[in-house]
């Protein structure tokens, strides 16, 4: 069987722009566009095959009556997997842990993690905070210290960010990033820099709940992965991050060529250079599902995102 492909999912947001077009060479109608689900199964969208005899099923159909393909399906699809280009700012935001969203019906919280596959000189994240416990977080934003408050950490094109829930967080412009959140869609706007839209509003928050979700520790900007790199004459693959919410690698093939065959599925996103899969042509901006115990043969000049649940 060959790999399935997929039509993402455009999302205009207020801090959204062209950037996302120009990067992946997608013909939106909108100028607005900030992030678009390349993999995932939501209430409000599901990405659905392109092409080929299951053009047009979902992911979420796909995930429910070919169990054989995925392994594990006794749970909703457990992953979105999106492209993300922001050319302003993101709200503060903070996810659920576990805890605190099974408290509110959820079955589990929201682990995130972003690559940077560009960044331009100067760009930053915030992450993390510099409070000891919540009565010290509370008046900190009592007294507007916002500044000393948060705590920024500075990102290069090809770092790669773990963010667990409960993890105060932002994502800053002029960057492009993939990013895999478990798919518990809740986000918690924690602050916005007090910004307001044409007709002086502010976009509300939701600090109470923040403020329940948000993890206090010596440990917050500790480094939660280690990457693990295999390379051969043509190809390197490497492991960012493997643990129970997701596993997220990238292939990267140099004229050479690398046969995915694993006992998991895989969603792969094309995200520089181009090639070929199976013979079939692929270039940046393409998403694939390679089924589980299916073969895929990427040859070319190409690097791909890979993540599994």
């Amino acid at each position: 069987m060959d790999p399935l492909f997929f039509t993402p999912i455009p999302h205009d947001t207020v801090w959204g722009g062209t950037t996302i077009k120009d990067y992946y060479g997608y013909e939106w109608p909108s100028d607005q566009v900030g992030q678009a689900w390349a993999f995932a199964d939501q209430p409000d969208g599901s990405t659905a095959v392109s092409d080929g005899p299951y053009q047009g099923a979902t992911l979420g159909e796909l995930w429910k009556e070919h169990p054989e393909w995925f392994g594990d399906t006794d749970r909703p699809f457990p992953l979105i997997v999106s492209m993300l280009c922001p050319e302003q700012d993101l709200s503060i935001q903070v996810h659920p842990t576990d805890s605190v969203a099974r408290a509110k019906g959820f079955p589990y919280g929201k682990n995130e993690a972003w690559y940077f596959l560009e960044a331009q000189p100067g760009s930053s994240i915030v992450f993390g905070h510099n409070a000891a416990d919540e009565r010290d977080m509370r008046h900190r934003i009592e007294s507007g210290q916002w500044d000393e408050l948060l705590r920024r950490l500075c990102v290069r094109k090809d770092d790669f960010v773990y963010v667990p829930a409960g993890t105060l967080h932002a994502c800053g412009k002029n960057v492009i990033v993939y990013e895999v959140q478990q798919a518990t869609n809740v986000t918690y706007r924690f602050y916005d820099y007090d910004r307001t839209d044409a007709q002086g509003n502010r976009r509300p928050l939701q600090l109470k709940e923040a403020l329940e979700s948000v993890e206090y520790g010596p440990d917050l900007n500790a480094s939660r992965h280690t990457d693990a790199v295999e390379a051969k004459d043509g190809w390197e693959r490497t492991c960012y991050i493997d643990c129970p919410s997701f596993k997220i690698e990238k292939l990267a093939v140099d004229e050479g060529s690398f046969t995915l065959c694993e006992d998991a599925y895989e969603l792969v996103s094309v995200v520089r250079g181009s090639g070929q899969v199976n013979g079939r042509p692929v270039k940046v901006g393409d998403h694939f599902l390679v089924p589980k115990g299916c073969a895929a043969t990427f040859t070319g000049q190409l690097t791909c995102m890979m993540t599994t649940a």
